[in-house]
């Protein structure tokens, strides 16, 4: 019996230390106020930053054993400064951009050179 690699895909959601609500707030002056009160929802931590994802699980068959796999991961480059607070339904739209990304890097492996 010939076993075949197993590759599952999830979205990964990360903390984001490095963006700050600075970095695009106050740019117009008409939204000084509507900044204000989102500046102080974030320094009050009622949202925050993060990053979003693809991550793949690769199993790989080992030995004569069905149970036996070698697993490892790859993770998309990802989308950061995310508010937290953007929704559901924008976090879906970035993870399948990001999985596509991902996909597009396991298909690359088909064709790499292997360098030892």
């Amino acid at each position: 019996m010939t076993r075949t690699a197993e590759i599952e895909i999830e979205m990964v959601t990360a903390y984001d230390q490095d963006a700050q609500p600075l970095d695009y707030l106050f740019q117009d002056p008409e939204y000084r106020e509507q900044d204000d009160d989102r500046l102080r929802a974030w320094r009050n931590d009622d949202w925050h930053f993060v990053g979003i994802r693809a991550k793949a699980t690769l199993k790989i068959p080992t030995g004569s054993n069905p149970e036996c796999w070698i697993t490892s991961e790859l993770l998309s480059p990802g989308l950061w400064g995310i508010e937290s607070d953007s929704g559901d339904w924008y976090f879906e739209q970035v993870y399948q951009d990001e999985r596509d990304i991902l996909l597009a890097m396991l298909a690359s492996l088909k064709t790499c050179e292997i360098r030892a």
